[in-house]
């Protein structure tokens, strides 16, 4: 999958931010900070092999799993709370309760957690079923691994089998939850929409306006945000802006339907030195791990790195954005 197979709009290049810059981008890995990433556009916030977001993204409202009474240890974002409760409310209610896994993680986590499958398996095996830091849902606060309540690790066999995994994958989305990595075609555990392998435990708080776009288009939530939010410098380098956003003293909304066009600057992401609102650091406090981060990228900024490919070229593309590319095989 390439840029070009859609039509790339090839028009001068500037900092005039693009949204959706032609097709979904291939599953080769980049390092671009995605648009928009303040704390106040939680529910279209893309990461993914391309997109991410900085070592200091911390969400300004994370709050503990047991303080709010669900299921699990480590944190989650105060803006998911409500309709996570609802929701595990719910599948008690339908014999099929619910647990939380692997909540929140911090880009030091998802280092660790990846540079051990690394070490376990290689980068080209990882790199299908881990997230490098920064491109983790889990750092958003957004991204959960459940697993029935009781029932602990849910990777063992097809968790959407269950009766926990099997109510999830028909209502999560009525609370504001989609499953991020389906299936791919013809039911294969890879799937080239997501750039990652079939994880039926693995959901993103996207609020009940937007997962109900989600799960009514047919697309994966890799798809949608790029298609609808996402916005990029065409030359794949920030948004040079005055305001540095996201802003650790801001107050996130609870608002499920943020405009697609939204400004919100994308400048360098606040230091984590201590975690906002008083909240412990989160880092040494989460929940058990399930899927995981990547090799030797820690404190750095975003690399130049951008896949673009398609109808004009991958040369060509490469000389008209001076980027550079770093393919690797995906193990299917």
């Amino acid at each position: 999958m390439g840029l070009g197979s859609a039509g790339l709009a090839l028009t001068p290049i500037g900092s005039q931010p693009v949204q959706a810059v032609g097709a979904l981008p291939s599953c080769d890995l980049g390092d671009v900070y995605t648009v928009p990433r303040g704390y106040d556009d939680w529910s279209v916030t893309l990461v993914d092999r391309l997109l991410r977001v900085g070592a200091d993204y911390v969400p300004p409202d994370l709050v503990k799993l047991s303080d709010v009474g669900l299921p699990g240890g480590g944190y989650i974002r105060e803006v998911a709370v409500e309709d996570t409760k609802a929701m595990a409310k719910a599948a008690r209610a339908a014999g099929a309760p619910i647990g939380i896994w692997s909540p929140y993680r911090s880009y030091k986590e998802q280092t660790q957690i990846f540079n051990g499958y690394v070490a376990q398996n290689g980068f080209d095996s990882a790199i299908t079923y881990s997230a490098r830091p920064g491109h983790s849902e889990h750092q958003l606060g957004l991204g959960v691994d459940f697993m029935s309540a009781g029932g602990g690790n849910p990777l063992p066999g097809d968790w959407a089998k269950t009766p926990a995994g099997g109510w999830m994958a028909k209502n999560s989305w009525r609370y504001g939850w989609v499953l991020s990595y389906p299936r791919g075609e013809g039911g294969t555990r890879w799937n080239d929409r997501t750039c990652f392998r079939y994880e039926p435990w693995h959901y993103r708080y996207l609020g009940r306006d937007v997962a109900a776009e989600v799960h009514a288009s047919g697309l994966s939530i890799r798809e949608y945000l790029w298609k609808h939010h996402t916005t990029i410098d065409r030359s794949g380098k920030p948004v040079v802006v005055a305001t540095r956003t996201p802003s650790a003293s801001s107050t996130p909304t609870r608002s499920a339907s943020p405009s697609s066009s939204s400004s919100t600057s994308i400048g360098p992401s606040p230091s984590a030195a201590a975690s906002p609102g008083g909240t412990p650091n989160p880092s040494t406090a989460a929940g058990p791990v399930v899927d995981g981060p990547p090799p030797v990228d820690t404190e750095q900024g975003p690399l130049p790195l951008v896949l673009l490919g398609g109808a004009v070229g991958l040369a060509g593309l490469l000389a008209l954005l001076g980027l550079t590319v770093r393919r690797r095989r995906a193990v299917r």
